[in-house]
């Protein structure tokens, strides 16, 4: 059986430990979704065969055939459940194939294009159990690199954080102290606490020296300029020149930054930078190119009646193209059929050939988006025509970002962003990729690093499938296919959103399927990147997986399928990542048996990163109960080293009396 770097790393996280601690009381398995758990990590140091690690947790040979995907019923207590449902980032719920069960009313019915079906069902094992786990987070790995400081100011964000009804109020109080003039004091709090913890910092030496000092730990980094951009309510200002004028000014000096970002990032090796799309163009714009696409998709399910995922011209025309908000002035129909069903000419055409083909960076196709007029607000549906152009400034601006990227050996992820914005924001992430990871590109300087990653919020209710989806286009166009898979940033807000404006919430309505969701995207990746080395016999074209997950069941999961796919890590075909400032325990702990891991490492002014700040504490506060037992284990950390000082104080004053 072939020996590969990952398996060995991960026979060192089953080695057996030469000290057990004492037995502690479980923490809610939930809890593991933000905060470090309170299991052992230290070993003997003893080897582990290759051979004995494929069976000492399982108890036989690792089957070699996918799995029925089920995660089973999670015994958590229902407070936990409800309170994390609230709270945190939930993912996406993953879609049954449409030939086993009818399209609810409210869900678009999604498929698979030409993939089998058995590839869409594929599945995690099982859960383990915990005598069976390979990861094995010890929260004192992290606190040890921390000074008292850092850890008393820890320990008052977590008390923070443990308070639901102050981080509810948050904003709120924000507000008022911005509206009394007393900012200044809120801000320094802020800067000293959840700033300090969760943020590199401002300026460019205290950036790169948190990506060395990660780097020297076996820990990468993503540099991330943390300014966000929403909509604003600004139909009076849609039409104003001296808006549209700022609104580009803002951008490019927001690629400037990024070029600023991808130097510092290039001072560490192999460190990644994180772009977002919405700083990049103005957010009205991203808005009003993102409805037609929302609506050509779910045309194209309402066409596709038999549930085969492919559509003919006569049902192209009668229901996708009116859809469009140009599709009543379209002179010949068969010749827009005809440039999307160019690349077999059978007559029958699926989902990925109409994004190929219809996508505004087909010159052909952007009239299907523009509306008939260049009058009316933001809800209107379709573009205006300076929409087009500062599209065309979007691109060029992405483009030279990550050309600077590519030119100083940086990778970059495209991040994801609130659900009314995505369909453009992975229009522009598919450009970039097919364009960066072309064949050409991979065999460049840069050997054989993916440059461009898309991030798929699984918490979506069509996040599995479009990543599906995408994988195929990238199979189809011939480039390397990566991605990021996160559960999700944005879920209070797209919920309240929906409600308000009375559309079907896009996020999936329960953690459990949240769960599923992610792991069935894991899984479905890493047979793709096995399979992929397997019949291809080298990694330059293998599919690029980051695991980005505070869920420490994910993580087993995906320790385990390493394990049993035998995919050598070496080359980071898969890569595991969490945000600075949390899951420590897990990030040291991987980093410690030299898999790669990865820390998100926010940067930028204070004013720009609080949104940021607040979704973070909004995430911790939903674990209220292990956020209380975790400030209880920082407070202890802090109390050992005083008295182990303390200790040294009497030790020496005692050695100084005698003498």
């Amino acid at each position: 059986m072939p020996t590969c770097s990952s398996t060995s790393a991960i026979a060192a996280l089953t080695r057996p430990t030469a000290f057990a601690k004492p037995p502690l009381r479980k923490q809610p398995l939930l809890a593991a979704y933000v905060m470090p758990t309170r299991l052992s990590f230290i070993h003997s140091g003893r080897p582990a065969s290759t051979a004995a690690l494929l069976t000492r947790h399982a108890g036989a040979p690792a089957p070699r055939t996918p799995r029925a995907m089920s995660l089973g019923a999670q015994s958590t207590d229902k407070a936990a459940v409800v309170s994390l449902a609230r709270g945190i980032s939930a993912s996406s719920q993953p879609r049954v194939p449409a030939a086993s069960r009818e399209p609810s009313p409210s869900e678009p019915t999604v498929r698979a294009t030409t993939l089998p079906a058995d590839a869409a069902d594929a599945s995690a094992p099982s859960p383990p159990s915990p005598n069976n786990s390979l990861l094995r987070p010890d929260p004192t790995l992290a606190l040890s690199q921390q000074g008292v400081l850092k850890l008393m100011a820890l320990w008052l964000v977590y008390r923070a954080c443990g308070n639901t009804a102050l981080v509810r109020m948050a904003p709120g109080i924000l507000k008022v102290f911005e509206r009394t003039h007393l900012s200044w004091l809120s801000n320094a709090v802020i800067r000293r606490t959840f700033f300090a913890w969760f943020c590199a910092g401002e300026k460019e030496r205290e950036i790169v020296h948190t990506m060395r000092r990660l780097k020297d730990a076996g820990i990468g980094s993503i540099l991330d300029y943390s300014a966000e951009a929403d909509l604003t309510d600004c139909d009076a200002r849609a039409a104003a020149d001296s808006a549209r004028a700022q609104a580009n000014v803002k951008a490019d000096a927001l690629a400037k930054e990024y070029f600023h970002g991808m130097h510092m990032a290039s001072q560490v090796p192999r460190a990644f930078a994180a772009i977002k799309v919405t700083g990049l163009a103005d957010p009205e714009v991203l808005y009003r190119l993102s409805m037609p696409y929302r609506r050509l998709r779910a045309a194209f399910e309402d066409a596709d009646h038999d549930h085969d995922g492919r559509i003919d011209y006569t049902q192209f025309k009668n229901v996708v193209l009116p859809a469009m908000p140009g599709g009543s002035r379209v002179a010949s129909p068969s010749g827009i059929f005809s440039m999307v069903d160019a690349s077999n000419n059978d007559g029958l055409v699926d989902w990925v050939d109409i994004q190929m083909a219809l996508g505004l960076d087909n010159p052909l196709a952007r009239p299907l988006y523009l509306r008939s007029s260049n009058t009316g607000g933001i809800e209107e549906y379709g573009a205006i025509e300076s929409d087009i152009e500062d599209y065309e400034r979007m691109i060029s601006r992405t483009r030279a970002v990550i050309q600077q990227a590519a030119d100083k050996g940086v990778r970059t992820m495209i991040d994801a962003e609130h659900t009314y914005f995505q369909p453009m924001i992975d229009h522009v992430a598919l450009v970039m990729q097919r364009e960066f990871n072309s064949p050409q590109q991979a065999g460049g300087r840069h050997g054989s690093s993916t440059l461009v990653y898309n991030t798929y919020q699984m918490y979506r209710a069509d996040a599995y499938q479009r990543m599906v989806d995408d994988y195929e286009r990238a199979e189809r166009e011939g480039w390397r296919f990566a991605a990021k898979l996160v559960r999700g940033a944005y879920m209070e807000m797209e919920r309240e959103r929906a409600e308000r404006l009375g559309y079907p919430s896009p996020i999936n309505p329960t953690l459990e399927a949240t769960h599923e969701c992610y792991n069935r995207g894991v899984r479905f990746l890493m047979d793709r990147i096995a399979s992929s080395h397997r019949s291809r016999g080298d990694t330059t074209m293998q599919p690029a997986l980051f695991v980005a997950t505070h869920n420490n069941e994910s993580i087993e999961r995906a320790l385990q399928l390493i394990r049993e796919l035998e995919i050598d890590t070496s080359n980071e075909p898969v890569m595991f990542g969490q945000l600075l400032g949390m899951q420590d325990a897990t990030s040291y702990a991987l980093a410690r048996e030299k898999l790669p891991i990865y820390k998100y490492v926010p940067y930028g002014s204070l004013d720009e990163v609080l949104p940021y700040l607040i979704r973070r504490a909004q995430e911790n506060s939903a674990v209220a109960d292990s956020i209380i037992e975790e400030s209880s284990f920082v407070m202890g950390e802090i109390l050992r080293r005083v008295f182990r000082t303390s200790r040294k104080q009497a030790s020496v004053s005692s050695t100084s009396s005698s003498t």
